[in-house]
C-alpha cells in the first residue's frame, strides 16, 4: 500500500514538474521572440526611435536631454535585443531574468502614467483647486513604426506580459545551464550586441531597409498628402407663400428654372425671395499628411499636389536643417542637380524647414543661387526621409526610390533602370490603384497634366 501511495505521488509530483518546465520555457521563448522583434522594429530606424525618446524627454520637461535621446535609444534597442536573444538562447537566466524583471518595470511603470496621466492630473487639480497642464506622447515606440498602439492599449500589453516575465523570474534557478561557459553564453551575447550596433550604424548612415513609414518604396503617397479646398457656391433661399415652409436653390438651379416658363412662373407666383447665402456644397478634402507641404515662400501657394501627381519621374530633394549639412554631403545631390538641368529636366524640388535667412547663406555657399527651395515644416521631413539631406524620386503619385545623401546615384544610373521602375510601378498599381480620396475612379496618368495649380492648392 505504501508503495503505491508513493508510486501515485511521484506521478503527480513529475506531472507538476513537467507543467512548470512548459510553462517556464513557453514563457521564456514567447517573450525571448517577442523582445527581439520589438527590438528588430526599432533596430531598422533608430533615427525614429531616438525621435520618440526625445518626445518624452520634452514630455516630462526634460528639455536639456533631447541632444542624447539618439544615443540613449541605440542603448536601449541594443538592451532590449541582447535580452530577447538571452532569453531565446537561454543563457544566463539568473541575470537575464533580473535584467528583463527591470525592463518590464521601468515601462509598465512608464506606460502606465502615459495610460492615466491626463486622469491623475485632472484628479489632481480638482481636489486642489489647481490648473496644471501636461503633454503626454500618444504612442509609447514600442514596436517603433509598425505597429501604433494607444497609451492604454499599451499600458495593458505591459500588464500581461509582466506575468511572464513574473513566471520567468520566480523559475530563473530552474533553468538548464550549459557547461562551456563562455563559447555556449558569452559569445552568442557578444554577437547579438555586434549585429544590434551594426544594422543601427547601417541604417543611420542609409536609409532604414524595412520601412514602415508612410514614405516607403511603392506607396501611393499622393493619396496622403492629397487635400482640396471644399467647394463653395452661392443659394438662393425662397419662402413658399402659402405654407412658409423654405426652400435653397443653387445658382445652376436657378438658371434652369429661369430656362423654364412654367417654373419660372410658379417660382415667381408662388415664393418670395428672402436671402443670398454661401455654401459648402463640397466638403474639403483633409490629407492624412496634413503637415507636409511644398510651400512657394513668395505666392505662399501650396504646390504639392502638383508635385507629386507629375506623369514624370519627379524628384523631391530634402535639404531638412541646411545648417548641419556639408558640401560633401551635398555633393551627389549636386551632380544630379546638374545632370537634370543639363537635359532641361525641372521635374525637381528643393524642399528645407530652415529660415530663409538660412537658406539664402546656405545657397551662396553651395553654389546654388539658381535654384528656389520652398519650405516644409521640419517634422514630416523627418517622417519622409531620415537623413540630411535626401532625395526621394516619385512618378504618378508613388515613391519610386530614395536615397540617404551618400546613396545618391547619378541620373545616368535612374536612366539605366528605367525598365526596373517601369515593371516596379506596374506591380505598385496592381497592389494600390492610383485613386485620390474624394474621388471614385482610378486617375490616369493624362490625367495629371490637366491639374492646375488653381484646382489643386488647398
Amino acid at each position: 500500500m505504501q508503495t503505491y501511495s508513493n508510486t501515485i505521488r511521484s506521478i503527480n509530483s513529475k506531472k507538476s514538474k513537467n507543467f512548470a518546465y512548459y510553462l517556464r520555457n513557453f514563457s521564456r521563448i514567447f517573450m525571448g521572440l517577442l523582445f527581439i522583434f520589438s527590438a528588430y522594429v526599432k533596430m531598422v530606424d533608430p533615427y525614429g526611435f531616438g525621435l520618440k525618446l526625445g518626445e518624452y524627454f520634452v514630455s516630462f520637461g526634460m528639455n536639456f536631454m533631447e541632444p542624447a535621446a539618439l544615443p540613449f535609444g541605440i542603448l536601449a534597442i541594443c538592451a532590449e535585443f541582447v535580452i530577447g536573444w538571452a532569453l531565446l538562447l537561454n543563457i544566463q537566466m539568473k541575470i537575464t531574468a533580473w535584467a528583463l524583471l527591470a525592463f518590464m518595470i521601468f515601462f509598465t511603470l512608464l506606460t502606465f502614467w502615459l495610460a492615466f496621466a491626463y486622469t491623475i492630473i485632472d484628479f489632481i487639480n480638482t481636489i486642489f483647486g489647481t490648473s496644471y497642464q501636461i503633454f503626454v506622447v500618444t504612442d509609447c515606440g514600442c514596436f517603433g513604426d509598425f505597429i501604433k498602439l494607444t497609451n492604454m492599449e499599451t499600458f495593458v500589453k505591459n500588464v500581461i506580459f509582466m506575468v511572464f516575465t513574473l513566471i520567468i523570474f520566480v523559475q530563473r534557478k530552474k533553468f538548464r545551464q550549459y557547461k562551456w561557459y563562455y563559447l555556449m553564453q558569452w559569445l552568442p551575447i557578444l554577437l547579438a550586441l555586434g549585429l544590434a550596433v551594426f544594422v543601427q550604424i547601417y541604417c543611420l548612415k542609409h536609409e532604414p531597409w524595412h520601412d514602415f513609414r508612410p514614405w516607403k518604396v511603392g506607396k501611393f503617397i499622393a493619396a496622403e498628402a492629397y487635400s482640396q479646398a471644399p467647394e463653395m457656391d452661392f443659394v438662393f433661399v425662397y419662402q413658399n407663400k402659402e405654407t412658409g415652409e423654405q426652400k435653397e436653390i443653387t445658382m445652376e438651379q436657378l438658371s434652369a428654372i429661369s430656362e423654364d416658363t412654367a417654373l419660372s412662373a410658379d417660382l415667381e407666383n408662388n415664393y418670395t425671395y428672402l436671402d443670398r447665402k454661401e455654401k459648402i456644397i463640397k466638403d474639403a478634402i483633409v490629407a492624412k499628411l496634413a503637415d507636409f507641404a511644398i510651400i512657394d515662400i513668395n505666392t505662399k501657394n501650396d504646390i504639392k499636389n502638383n508635385v507629386m501627381l507629375s506623369p514624370e519621374y519627379t524628384f523631391i530633394i530634402m535639404v531638412r536643417d541646411v545648417k548641419e549639412v556639408t558640401a560633401l554631403k551635398m555633393r551627389k545631390i549636386k551632380a544630379l542637380i546638374a545632370d537634370l538641368e543639363a537635359q532641361g529636366n525641372k521635374n525637381y524640388v528643393l524642399l528645407t524647414g530652415s529660415f530663409p535667412a538660412d537658406v539664402e547663406d546656405f545657397k551662396k555657399a553651395q553654389g546654388l543661387e539658381e535654384q528656389t527651395f520652398y519650405f516644409c515644416d521640419m517634422t514630416p521631413l523627418k517622417t519622409a526621409i531620415r537623413n540630411n539631406p535626401g532625395v526621394i524620386m516619385l512618378k504618378e503619385g508613388y515613391v519610386m526610390d530614395k536615397w540617404a545623401y551618400v546613396d545618391v546615384p547619378t541620373l545616368k544610373t535612374i536612366e539605366d533602370n528605367a525598365d526596373m521602375y517601369a515593371k516596379k510601378l506596374e506591380k505598385y498599381k496592381q497592389k494600390q490603384p492610383p485613386l485620390l480620396p474624394g474621388r471614385e475612379e482610378i486617375l490616369p496618368p493624362e490625367e495629371t497634366q490637366k491639374q492646375n495649380t488653381e484646382e489643386i492648392i488647398q
